[in-house]
C-alpha cells in the first residue's frame, strides 16, 4: 500500500513539472522606474492605454492586436486597466504598452519605447514576448516571457501569459 502510495505521489509530481516545461513564464526586467503605478493610473484614468504589437506568433490575423488588448484588459487586482491596440483610441497615446514577439535574445526595451524593433523570428513552438511600458521620454518597466505549445491568441496558456506580463510591468500599489 505504502509503496502505491509512494508510486502515485511521484506519478503527480512528474506531471506536474512536465506542465511547467511549456510555461508560461515570465521575468519583470532589471529596471523599474519608482513611478510605474502612478503613471498607469495617470495614463488610464479617462481611457485604455495604447498597445502597440510587433509580430504576429501565430500567422497574420487581422484581429490579433485587438485580442491581445481584450486579453490584457483588467489582468490587474485592485485597478481596473482596459488596453486598446489603435493609437487614436487611447486618451494618453504617450503613455504606452510595446509588446513585441519573438524578438532576437538580446533584444533591449529601451529600444522598443524608441520605435527600434527587430525583426521578429519564426517562433516554432516557442513564443516568446518582450514587453516594455513607455512614456515621452523613455523605459518606466519591461518584462519577458514565453510560453511553448501554444495554439493561438485564444489559447488559455497564452492568455495567461499576457496577464502574467500585465502583472509584472505594472506591479502594485
Amino acid at each position: 500500500m505504502f509503496k502505491r502510495l509512494i508510486s502515485f505521489g511521484a506519478a503527480a509530481i512528474a506531471a506536474l513539472t512536465s506542465a511547467c516545461e511549456d510555461g508560461p513564464s515570465t521575468i519583470p526586467g532589471g529596471w523599474r522606474s519608482a513611478a510605474v503605478w502612478s503613471t498607469m493610473v495617470h495614463a488610464s484614468a479617462n481611457g485604455p492605454v495604447w498597445l502597440n504589437v510587433h509580430g504576429q506568433p501565430f500567422g497574420a490575423a487581422a484581429d490579433f492586436n485587438d485580442k491581445l488588448a481584450a486579453a490584457m484588459t483588467n489582468q490587474l487586482v485592485g485597478r481596473q486597466l482596459a488596453f486598446t491596440a489603435r493609437r487614436d483610441q487611447a486618451d494618453r497615446p504617450e503613455f504606452r504598452v510595446v509588446l513585441a514577439f519573438n524578438v532576437p535574445a538580446n533584444a533591449d526595451p529601451r529600444d522598443l519605447c524608441a520605435g527600434q524593433v527587430a525583426t521578429a523570428a519564426q517562433p516554432g513552438d516557442k513564443v516568446t514576448v518582450l514587453a516594455a511600458f513607455c512614456d515621452k521620454s523613455g523605459l518606466l518597466s519591461s518584462v519577458q516571457g514565453w510560453v511553448a505549445k501554444v495554439e493561438g491568441v485564444d489559447d488559455p496558456r497564452f492568455r495567461r501569459l499576457l496577464g502574467q506580463a500585465v502583472r509584472d510591468l505594472f506591479g502594485s500599489p
